[in-house]
């Protein structure tokens, strides 16, 4: 298995984390989003992924769909993550029962739907591209900051260790990404203590520790 992804991405991350917590040995394939003009818009790796993103989870082998499809790997990293949760299924990311399953995805969607998209790269560039007065880093806090209210006022109060239970899930591992990046738009997490309190208790865990962007061997200063 290869994943294909940036050092810093918070996409990239929780499938890293995801791969940590499952045990799972896999190669790992840098793409600079920056260098060379961007080699996530290189022909060979918009052949795999056309929405020219990270991550990309390539299979060993392709894998055969009932329509005949021969897939030879996975983009998205909540359908990576979902697609682990199945291949292996200890330890779990989603949960045992249908509503710890559902909870666990309303919380991760709006962390993957709610916050990430408005402070991604591209669409940062966008911004700067149609509206060079605007301050894109500016506008992305905000969205951040809206998300991180929410989802702190979501899960105030709640006495478990984790997000969704006593064990990670899938969305603690997209929760401490979106943590690290909130600090790089200069947001001040200490006003989500409930979300402060589950990123320390994910960063005390090796799988978190070993797929942090600072561990990667591609990072840079």
């Amino acid at each position: 298995m290869k994943l294909y992804g940036y050092w810093r991405s918070s996409c990239s991350w929780r499938v890293r984390a995801a791969l940590a917590l499952k045990g799972a040995d896999y190669t790992n394939v840098p793409v600079h989003l920056v260098k060379d003009g961007g080699q996530h818009r290189r022909d060979e790796y918009r052949a795999k992924n056309p929405m020219q993103q990270v991550p990309f989870f390539e299979f060993d082998s392709p894998q055969s769909l009932p329509w005949g499809l021969q897939l030879h790997g996975l983009a998205q990293s909540v359908a990576i993550i979902e697609y682990l949760d199945e291949l292996l299924p200890a330890p779990s990311l989603l949960g045992s029962s249908p509503v710890e399953r559902a909870r666990v995805r309303w919380l991760t969607e709006m962390i993957n739907s709610g916050i990430q998209p408005l402070q991604n790269l591209f669409v940062m560039q966008e911004l700067n591209r149609v509206a060079p007065e605007a301050d894109s880093k500016a506008w992305s806090a905000a969205f951040i900051a809206r998300g991180l209210d929410a989802l702190e006022a979501t899960v105030r109060g709640e006495d478990c260790a984790f997000l969704a239970g006593t064990k990670p899930s899938m969305a603690d591992v997209c929760l401490v990404p979106q943590l690290y990046n909130a600090r790089r738009f200069n947001l001040d997490v200490s006003a989500y203590p409930r979300l402060s309190a589950v990123e320390a208790a994910c960063l005390e865990l090796e799988a978190f520790q070993v797929s942090h962007p600072d561990q990667q061997p591609e990072a840079e200063g």
